[in-house]
């Protein structure tokens, strides 16, 4: 029987995968289609992924380097990287199918192509996993890494008349003076809108909640600017709108739709609008159908992901774990978890935790000196480089535990909630990277903290180090390190200084009693 086996071959099962067997646990990945990342091959459909891939950073450091490469899967002497496949700083969806494959192929991982799975049970406490040709694999646990293929459909009576995004053509030509509405206010509504621009007589976007831009949440699934065409053309009296409304019918007349509106900020005002095409581009969720009772997994966030712990494994199924962007219900729309540059850190994750939890090995960690010198450049060195705490800022974390030897464990990119858990019962340093405070009005006009004033560090507003005295859960004291416009936290008295003399303040409780009582004896 196997130890693990995971459903899907994208991504994120080529992650997970890639860790499995640098472990040496035994495994296989089940994918349905006949190559590694056939989602890719479809979506998104305009075929230019949004994930930053910035071949130049001025740095030679790999790992730095990757908090500007989002879409390299991390191998652990950083070898084959995406750029290698494409250059461009937008890159091709194909070119992605092509750098999932190599990296199959180069890794030697074990994937069984053409495996459409039909069941998932749980039987005498082990998994059976049966496929469309009937063949059955058994293992003690299984990691589900499929995404989200279905299609999310909203309750709105007539939704069954549109054309859905994953159905669209996107031949201009059909669209020519056409009026169209389009549903959903993501990237794949206001993608779909950039490319009609040309061909279309008027487009509306709807949904009911306000547009939200990704470079004011600093969460990467709100609108990016690369889509964001369509707004010049709205607010430059150009016969497009952003429309926030609720819609209550949609009904076809001959060949128009007739919609029905009931707009949010409009003092109660209804309408009803006709229009040549409607799209949805409401988003997607994961496929619960192939799960059988006995191996069903609560779902939260309108049915789309699977209820998770801190180990990404289900809450009501023990054994059955989540990888990819089916891990982001641990911090919706928080994290970085929905997408490569993120959900790559939890899978690294996962398998950590998978050892300590069912395969009795010790979290890994390096030793260091317990003094605030030898712990505070520790901390410095890892938040000067590491992509992992960069790209899952606030949720991927490192920690610090001193020993009665008086040695400081420091473990590392872990998510915050398994470490508090892990070593609650223990005073520990946690060390993250997080933004301030949100952000009030223009973000682009924001007073800040001067960068030499330590005093005040905590006032800072974009991405810093923050890190925290904790035990059981709980904060008991926090010091930031001031933000720095170009990420570089190496000066001595703005950044150095005051950690080490936070870390000498708060080490009697690091330390724990019986280390003070050795050092007085």
């Amino acid at each position: 029987m196997l130890d693990y086996l995971i459903i899907g071959a994208g991504p994120a099962g080529v992650q997970t995968a890639y860790h499995l067997k640098q472990n040496d646990l035994s495994y296989l990945m089940l994918e349905s289609g006949q190559r590694a990342g056939c989602f890719f091959e479809t979506f998104p459909i305009h075929r230019k992924l949004i994930s930053i891939n910035k071949v130049y950073t001025g740095s030679t450091n790999p790992e730095f380097n990757l908090r500007h490469d989002w879409n390299s899967i991390l191998t652990d002497d950083y070898s084959l990287n995406f750029s290698s496949f494409d250059q461009n700083f937008f890159p091709s969806a194909d070119n992605l199918v092509k750098y999932l494959n190599h990296y199959v192929d180069q890794n030697q991982l074990n994937v069984a192509y053409n495996q459409h799975v039909k069941s998932i049970e749980k039987i005498a406490g082990h998994f059976v996993v049966t496929t469309t040709s009937n063949d059955q694999y058994e293992a003690s646990r299984v990691i589900v890494s499929t995404g989200v293929p279905k299609p999310y459909i909203p309750k709105i009576e007539g939704i069954e008349l549109v054309t859905q995004y994953s159905d669209l053509n996107i031949d201009l030509a059909p669209f020519a003076n056409k009026r169209v509405l389009i549903l959903g206010k993501g990237n794949s509504a206001f993608e779909t809108a950039d490319h009609l621009i040309p061909a279309t007589s008027l487009i509306h976007v709807c949904s009911p909640n306000p547009l939200d831009m990704a470079w004011k949440t600093h969460y990467v699934g709100d609108l990016r600017a690369v889509n964001n065409n369509i707004l010049d053309t709205y607010q430059l009296k150009s016969q497009n709108a952003i429309l926030d409304a609720d819609i209550k019918l949609i009904e076809k007349r001959d060949d128009r739709f007739i919609v029905h509106f009931s707009y949010a900020h409009a003092n109660g005002e209804q309408e009803t609008i006709e229009y040549d095409e409607i799209i949805c581009c409401t988003g997607f969720a994961m496929d619960s159908s192939v799960f059988a009772d006995s191996a069903k997994p609560d779902l939260m966030i309108e049915g789309r992901f699977p209820s998770l712990d801190c180990s990404f494994e289900s809450i009501n199924v023990k054994g059955l774990y989540f990888a990819g962007t089916l891990t982001q219900s641990t911090k919706y729309r928080k994290s970085t978890s929905g997408f490569i540059h993120g959900f790559r850190y939890n899978s690294r994750a996962l398998v950590e935790m998978l050892k300590q939890k069912h395969h009795d090995t010790a979290l890994a960690c390096d030793q260091h000196l317990g003094t605030p010198e030898a712990i505070s450049s520790a901390i410095l060195s890892r938040i000067n480089e590491t992509s992992a705490l960069w790209q899952q800022h606030g949720f991927m974390v490192d920690a610090v535990t001193v020993s009665e030897t008086g040695m400081a464990q420091y473990y590392k990119h872990l998510p915050s909630p398994y470490l508090h858990a892990h070593l609650g019962d223990h005073y520990h340093l946690q060390i993250a990277l997080d933004f301030g405070a949100p952000i009030e009005g223009d973000p682009f006009n924001q007073v800040r903290v001067h960068k030499d004033n330590a005093t005040d560090a905590e006032l800072s507003k974009f991405l810093h180090p923050i890190i925290e005295l904790c035990y059981q859960g709980e904060v008991i004291e926090t010091h930031h390190i001031i933000e720095d416009l170009e990420a570089d936290w190496t000066d001595i008295e703005a950044h150095v200084k005051p950690l080490q003399q936070f870390i000498e303040r708060v080490l009697p409780q690091l330390a724990g009693e019986k280390m003070q009582n050795k050092a007085s004896a």
